[in-house]
């Protein structure tokens, strides 16, 4: 058995490492399938699938529990819109419970579904909805992003 090689160079081929799966993301795996999604397990050990058009990840926190679901929803917006962004990501926080927009220092914005539960059988009964909440405001962002403030004219 041979395992694939990973070209680093021209003269040297390093074995690609394998990505360990966590049992509880292997369920929430083949959980998604049954619901009709198409997960993949990228590189890095995230659990990745499309919902309504978006890209989600997801991802176990092992310390602590728990799972988070997130999208990116601008990817490197120009330096003189990050004030907006964050604006718009502040509306976003004070309106909606469980979703958080989030703006990095590259200046991408993310969406995240954080949550604690008992077990990955109680989370794979919400992930779907999660999937849902966290379409509808990556959608909700991109409005309020797009929309143009107006003057006011105070009288």
């Amino acid at each position: 058995m041979t395992d694939a090689l990973n070209p680093e160079s021209a003269t040297i081929a390093l074995p690609t490492p394998k990505v360990e799966v966590d049992v509880s993301l292997q369920h929430l795996f083949n959980h998604l399938a049954d619901e009709g999604f198409r997960p993949k397990i990228d590189d890095d050990g995230s659990l990745t699938f499309k919902c309504e058009g978006w890209k989600l990840y997801l991802d176990p926190y092992p310390s602590q529990g728990g799972f988070r679901l997130y999208c990116c929803v601008y990817w490197e917006l120009e330096p003189t819109d990050r004030t907006k962004a964050l604006n718009v990501a502040n509306e976003i926080n004070a309106d909606r419970r469980c979703v958080k927009a989030v703006v990095n220092g590259n200046n991408t914005v993310w969406l995240t579904y954080e949550t604690h539960c008992a077990d990955v059988v109680e989370y794979a009964r919400t992930v779907a909805s999660a999937a849902e909440f966290v379409v509808s405001g990556c959608r909700e962002y991109r409005e309020a992003f797009r929309r143009e403030s107006q003057p006011v004219t105070l009288n």
